[in-house]
């Protein structure tokens, strides 16, 4: 594989959560996130936006139960690129879900994303100076450096995460590339049918991956305290 720039067209949602941290607040259990209105623009507008800015021509989305009315709010957007929505028969996990992909990746790499975290600058665009190695995986942490590059993070302070989210010093984005091979190799690499990305895939391939950080401003809204806060963003980017 050798080194190279991310040369990857491919862009791939996690969009099958739950939203279990949003019921009681938006006091709603059929809300799906990413379709959540903000200034009457759903938020996967906005994605997609950002997606379709940096070039990405290929858009998979894991909607899990919700497939279909996310499909359908899709549809009603006017983009040029080409979505897929590999359906889910039973909830599957983070993980598992994206076993799914296999039938639809046709590139050696593909960048995944959270389909509800907010990124304040463009992230795909940024993602297409980074240099492909020979790793299964790439991911994309937050520091608190005021310096606007990217800095690698060690293989010996990463290995020691149980999961993506057990540390102190970074904090994982909701954004990775991945190898294709996972996917094709999923048994291989001893994966469930049902599985959390965050802990259980990331707990399988952490040793062979490698970890960038950058101060980027992302927002997780999936809790209160992050809704709110969109909330004050697009009613500002709105007057």
């Amino acid at each position: 594989m050798g080194t190279a720039e991310l040369e990857s067209k491919t862009l791939v949602l996690l969009a099958g959560g739950k939203a279990s941290r949003l019921n009681s607040f938006l006091n709603s259990e059929n809300r799906v996130k990413c379709l959540t209105e903000f200034e009457g623009r759903i938020f996967l507008d906005y994605l997609l936006t950002q997606a379709q800015d940096a070039g990405i021509k290929n858009v998979i989305i894991l909607g899990g139960p919700d497939r279909e009315r996310i499909e359908h709010a899709v549809s009603e957007l006017n983009y040029s690129m080409s979505f897929s929505f590999p359906v889910e028969n039973e909830r599957r996990g983070t993980g598992g879900s994206l076993a799914l992909l296999a039938p639809y990746l046709r590139e050696s790499h593909f960048i995944l994303s959270n389909a509800d975290t907010y990124f304040a600058e463009n992230p795909f665009e940024l993602l297409k100076s980074l240099k492909i190695q020979d790793h299964l995986a790439l991911f994309l942490m937050r520091n608190q450096s005021k310096d606007h590059h990217f800095s690698k993070v060690s293989l010996q302070m990463s290995g020691s995460w149980p999961d993506l989210y057990q540390t102190d010093t970074f904090t994982y984005t909701g954004l990775s590339i991945l190898n294709s091979e996972i996917i094709f190799n999923w048994n291989n690499f001893g994966l469930p049918t049902t599985c959390s990305f965050e802990k259980d895939v990331f707990g399988k391939i952490k040793n062979r991956s490698n970890f960038i950080s950058y101060p980027f401003a992302e927002i997780d809204f999936g809790t209160e305290a992050g809704f709110k806060r969109m909330q004050q963003i697009f009613k500002r980017e709105a007057v």
